[in-house]
Formats: structure tokens, C-alpha cells, sequence
């Protein structure tokens, strides 16, 4: 994995990933048909039904050993190269 030295380009991504994390999380668990309180209550550290939606709206951000809990449980446990997957509209211009 190559460490991206460019600001512009890592604030893109991370600013993509401030959306698509929470939108990932929606989606992999409703194809999982789990509910919010289900999944909660799956995680190594148990969190409330509020916590997910909270994180699902992007209202608050997980930490990383959060988010590394979710998508072992989602069964994707190398999430950088899942996120990786969507990139930035202005990444895409310049491809």
C-alpha cells in the first residue's frame, strides 16, 4: 500500500469516506436483514440502536476498531481496500 503524501488528494478521500462509510454500513446491514439494535448488539463492544443510526446518518463517526468490528462481522475485514473501491468524483475526472 503506497502512502498518499498528496493533502488534496487524502482530503477527498477521506471526505468520500465521511459519506460512504455510513451509507456502506446501511446497506450491508439491511442485506444481512439485520436491525439497527441487532447489530448493535452483535459487536464485541455492544452499542444501542440509537449509536448505529447515529453512525448509518453520519451524525457521529466510529472509531477504528469500531468500524474494523463491523466489517469483519459484514464479513469485508480489509476495509481500507474496501473503501478504496469508491473514488472521488475528482479522482475519476483526471483517470
Amino acid at each position: 500500500m503506497t502512502i498518499r503524501r498528496n493533502e488534496r488528494t487524502r482530503k477527498a478521500h477521506t471526505l468520500a469516506a465521511k459519506q460512504y462509510i455510513p451509507a456502506t454500513i446501511r446497506k450491508l446491514r439491511r442485506e444481512m436483514k439485520l436491525t439497527q439494535a441487532q447489530l448493535g448488539k452483535s459487536l464485541v463492544t455492544p452499542v444501542d440502536q440509537a449509536t448505529i443510526s447515529n453512525w448509518e446518518s453520519g451524525k457521529t463517526e466510529l472509531t477504528a476498531c469500531q468500524l474494523l468490528d463491523i466489517m469483519m462481522l459484514f464479513g469485508q475485514p480489509n476495509f481500507l481496500s474496501f473503501i478504496e473501491q469508491y473514488s472521488p468524483v475528482e479522482e475519476r475526472r483526471s483517470a
